[in-house]
Order: structure tokens, then C-alpha cells, then sequence
């Protein structure tokens, strides 16, 4: 590819188009449901910030924290808090009291760590090809992933760690690359913080232990300094692990080799997951679970640009034999493919307990889209037939970028629920797999039914694992005030189902009782329904 003969008018593009993303972002953080998860995550950093305050400065503690457990009898006290101690600190500085507030600004935040990781995963590819529209393409394979889109503004656990792991995964090339005093101690911080939201980021010591010593083996760096340098990245390293995760302040070494046995027979939830049309339970699932969901959920371009890429890299690793590369580009390839491939593997061999999609396995997808990107460069580059193949494949990626762009704005802001035309037919989706499992259109069915029903209260109802109860947090305070868990049949209310773990989807048992009153729909598929009780107050 053409280089831009202008360096200012090219940094000037890429600041634009990151100023867009924020900017988008900006206009759709607060279209989004509260997602299962959340609010237990948010008393992770509290109970941690909590404790905290107790050691420091015990005058920061508000009486609104006595709830909270000592972190020490907390039961995922275990779980790292790199963004969510940070994340309630920050709440409580802004003085954020009312939860809808507070959740939309953790919407805002989790969005922005996930723009710092595209920015990492731009810096990945313009130093791999040396270009800056190849690191935009690759930006845009990223936000154009829909169901990642969504998750940016939700998932604090798995978007925020493959942002952190795509940040610490460019610095660790950039030290290994380029050995430096500053890059090491950048990469310390980055490798802590990832760590510290997820602890499978300890992967990222030995790898750069080893890309480091591989390089002094074939004399690419200078021996001594090298060393050194190795040295103070696993000091920092270490110190920034235990002064970023409070919970192991008190026994850093011994507590930390807990959370790491912890994860490795990692086993909280065992529930039944719908997968491929049965329930199974999560600790059953079959080994092919995790790649049949990334082949089903990723657009189908970056599955056959990954394919192409793996071939080319394989075929230069075969060219080149005990040498393993021969160029910087060449070693960056294969720490790609090779975490893709080893953490894959990992899954698949440990029978790791996984559930919702292959969600745990996302901060792999930045260096998938990068072998993929591979794949687009080494068919950009074939020097047989170029004239038409360049072309063809400037337009099949236009093509299915704008497709799946348009697709991501009618679907707003249900992206989450994306499948390719490998899953099979949309209309038989929900007898097949999971859909809206966070429950994010909770919010928009609680919404419809308040401004169709002026009840005070108005009653509501759980018919499914549905996170309905929570997103009374996203509601204005005048209609939270005004909605009610019903404890009984007896009193008239609304049903609300997502469909999970529901063995009869048809709601036969429910229309004797119910009138179907609302749906959320994709694709034509629903992903929420609520009915109404034809049984009057008593």
C-alpha cells in the first residue's frame, strides 16, 4: 500500500476518526439497559474502595458503606479491581448519589477504557504494516465487531479486559521490540493493570520473558542491558500487581497464589447454558462451545481474512524453520496467532467452565484481528493477478463493513445479540442459543410499560433469568418510584422474560393468565416479551 506523503495530514486522520468514535460514544452511553452483571461489579469496588478507606483515611467513610462486607469475608474478594475500585472512587468525587446517574457514568467510563484499547489495537497494526490505514482498518474491523460495540458501554469484566490486555499487549512489543528503561516500566503498569482485572493476564510475564530472551539468542539486543531492563519490568511489574489490588495487601504472595488456583478450578455459576438447540450445564459443555460461538458471532469477512492469515503465517514459519522469523513483522505474527491459538487451546484442553458466548475469551479478539489484518495484507500484496485482485478485495471490505455498520444502526442498541449466517435461520435463533443474556431490553419493556400503564404502583414480574429488578436503576426517579417487584399472583402485574433458560419458549403455560403486551424485537426474532395480567387487583 501507498504511504501518506503527508505525516501531519495522516496523524490528522487518525485523530479525526478517534475523535468520532468518542464523539459517537458520547451520543449512545446512556441508550443502553443495565446488563446483568453490573451492579454486583460496582459493590466489588465499593466493598474494595471501603476498605481501603478504612486503612487510610477512615473519615472518608460513609455511612452508606456499613452495608458493605469487610473485603476479607467478600466472596469475590478474589476478583481483580483495577477498574472498578477506580471507577467508584471516581463516582463518589463527582458526588453521584442517584444509581441512574451513577450507571450511566460507568457506561461512559467502561466506553472509554475500551476507546484506549482501540487505540492500542491501531498502535498494534501500524507498527506490524507500518501504515496508518491498515491500523485504522483495523480500528474499524473492531468497532464493527457488533456484539464487542455493545459491550464496550457494559461489560466491565470482559470488554475492559480486552482493552487492558490489548494495551499491555502493545506495550509488551514495543519493550520487546525496542528495549528500553521507559518502555519496561510502561509495560509494568499496563501488565499490572491487566492483571489486575483479570489475573489469566499473567500470560503476558513469561511471554515477554521469552520474546526477550529468544531475541538476545539470535543477537538482536545487547545482551547486559537487556537484562536489566527484563529486570526492572518484572520489579515494577510485581510491585504495581499488589499496590493495585488491595485484597492482597495483607499476604501479597500467598493471596495471590490463591486468585491464581481460584481461576484455574474457576466454578461460581453452573447453571444450564443453550447451546446448539440443549441445555447444558456450564461446566459440561463440549470443547467445541467456545469456537463454534466466535465462528457464529464474528462478520464473516474477519473469520476469512483469520483463515488467510494463519495460512500466511504458517507458510512463513515452515519457509523459515528453526529460525522461527526473520523479521520484526514475522515475530509479531506469531505472538498474534500463537495467543489466539494457545489461549484457544487452553479452553479446549482444561475444559474451562465458560457460559454467555465466548465472552471470557475476548481479549484474544484484538490479536485475531490482527492475523486477520495479516490475512488482507498478504492478499493486498500477491503479486499474481493484482490488478483485479486489489479491487475485488477493496470492495468485499467496504462492502461488508458498510453491511455490517447498517446492520449495528437498525439493531441499536441491541448489537449485542448478533449472529452471522453461520448460526442458521434468525427465525429459529432463540430455540438454539442464548439471545439477550445480559438483559439489556429489560430497560425498554419496563419504559413501554410505564408510559402505557399511569398504575401507581405498577407490579412487574420475573419469568426468566433476567436481570429485571436491577435496570429499576435506569429508570427516572419519578417511574422508579412508581414500579414494584410483585411477590405473589395475586396482585396484577407484568411478566417479563428474555427467554433464558426457558424450556418452552411458546409462553403456552403463561396465555391462559397473560395477554402477550410487548416486544422487543431483532431481526424479527424477539429478545424480550412482556405480558400483562388478565387477573384484576383483589
Amino acid at each position: 500500500m501507498s504511504r501518506s506523503s503527508s505525516p501531519f495530514a495522516g496523524r490528522l486522520v487518525v485523530l479525526s476518526c478517534f475523535a468520532g468514535l468518542l464523539i459517537l460514544g458520547l451520543a449512545v452511553y446512556r441508550d443502553y439497559g443495565l446488563s446483568f452483571d453490573e451492579a454486583a461489579q460496582r459493590v466489588a469496588g465499593a466493598v474494595t474502595v471501603k476498605d481501603v478507606a478504612q486503612r487510610l483515611a477512615p473519615w472518608l467513610v460513609s455511612p452508606s458503606m456499613a452495608i458493605l462486607p469487610p473485603l476479607d469475608q467478600f466472596v469475590d474478594r478474589d476478583y481483580g479491581v483495577a477498574f472498578e475500585a477506580p471507577a467508584v472512587a471516581i463516582e463518589a468525587l463527582l458526588r453521584l448519589t442517584d444509581h441512574r446517574d451513577i450507571f450511566f457514568f460507568r457506561h461512559l467510563l467502561n466506553f472509554l477504557v475500551c476507546l484506549a484499547g482501540a487505540a492500542a489495537v491501531y498502535g498494534l497494526a501500524r507498527r506490524r504494516f507500518g501504515h496508518r490505514g491498515l491500523g485504522l482498518l483495523a480500528v474499524a474491523m473492531l468497532v464493527l465487531s457488533p456484539r464487542l460495540f455493545a459491550e464496550s458501554f457494559y461489560n466491565s469484566k470482559d470488554a475492559v479486559f480486552m482493552a487492558a490486555f490489548a494495551i499491555a499487549l502493545n506495550t509488551m512489543l514495543a519493550f520487546v521490540l525496542r528495549p528500553r528503561w521507559a518502555t519496561a516500566l510502561l509495560h509494568a503498569a499496563a501488565t499490572a493493570f491487566a492483571i489486575d482485572i483479570r489475573i489469566v493476564a499473567l500470560v503476558l510475564v513469561p511471554a515477554t520473558a521469552v520474546l526477550v530472551a529468544l531475541r538476545l539468542a539470535k543477537r538482536a539486543e545487547k545482551g547486559a542491558q537487556a537484562v536489566l531492563r527484563l529486570g526492572l519490568y518484572l520489579a515494577a511489574a510485581a510491585i504495581l500487581v499488589v499496590a493495585m489490588w488491595p485484597w492482597l495487601w495483607a499476604d501479597p504472595v500467598g493471596r495471590f497464589a490463591q486468585a491464581l488456583r481460584n481461576m484455574s478450578h474457576f466454578v461460581r455459576w453452573d447453571g444450564p447454558v443453550l447451546y446448539n438447540g440443549s441445555f447444558v450445564r456450564s461446566t459440561e459443555l463440549p470443547w467445541h462451545y467456545a469456537p463454534v460461538w466466535i465462528a457464529i458471532t464474528t462478520p464473516p469477512l474477519y473469520l476469512a481474512l483469520f483463515v488467510v492469515g494463519t495460512a500466511a503465517t504458517m507458510i512463513r514459519l515452515s519457509r523459515s524453520g528453526w529460525r522461527l522469523w526473520r523479521t520484526d513483522g514475522e515475530l509479531q505474527d506469531l505472538v498474534f496467532l500463537g495467543l489466539v491459538v494457545g489461549a484457544l487451546g487452553g479452553v479446549i484442553v482444561s475444559h474451562a467452565v465458560m457460559y454467555d458466548g465466548w465472552r471470557h475469551l475476548y481479549f484474544i479478539y484484538p490479536a485475531f484481528l490482527l492475523v486477520a489484518l495479516g490475512g488482507w495484507h498478504a492478499l493486498w500484496t500477491a503479486s499474481y493477478q493484482a490488478r483485479l485482485l486489489r479491487p475485488a478485495l477493496a470492495v468485499v471490505t467496504l462492502v461488508s463493513l458498510v453491511m455490517t455498520a447498517g446492520w449495528m444502526v437498525r439493531a441499536h442498541p441491541y448489537q449485542n445479540v448478533y449472529f452471522n449466517a453461520l448460526a442458521g435461520p434468525t427465525a429459529s435463533l432463540r430455540d438454539r442459543f442464548e439471545l439477550d443474556y445480559w438483559g439489556l431490553a429489560v430497560r425498554q419493556g419496563l419504559e413501554y410499560v410505564l408510559s402505557h400503564d399511569p398504575s401507581d404502583p405498577v407490579y412487574v414480574k420475573a419469568g426468566s433469568f433476567i436481570s429485571l429488578s436491577p435496570n429499576f436503576y435506569m429508570l427516572s426517579p419519578r417511574d422508579r418510584a412508581r414500579v414494584r417487584m410483585a411477590s405473589d399472583d395475586s396482585a396484577p402485574h407484568y411478566l417479563f422474560t428474555n427467554y433464558r433458560m426457558e424450556r418452552d419458549i411458546s409462553h403456552a403455560r403463561y396465555l391462559d393468565r397473560y395477554d402477550r403486551f410487548y416486544q422487543v424485537k431483532v431481526d424479527g426474532e424477539p429478545i424480550l416479551s412482556v405480558f400483562k395480567s388478565k387477573v384484576a387487583r383483589k
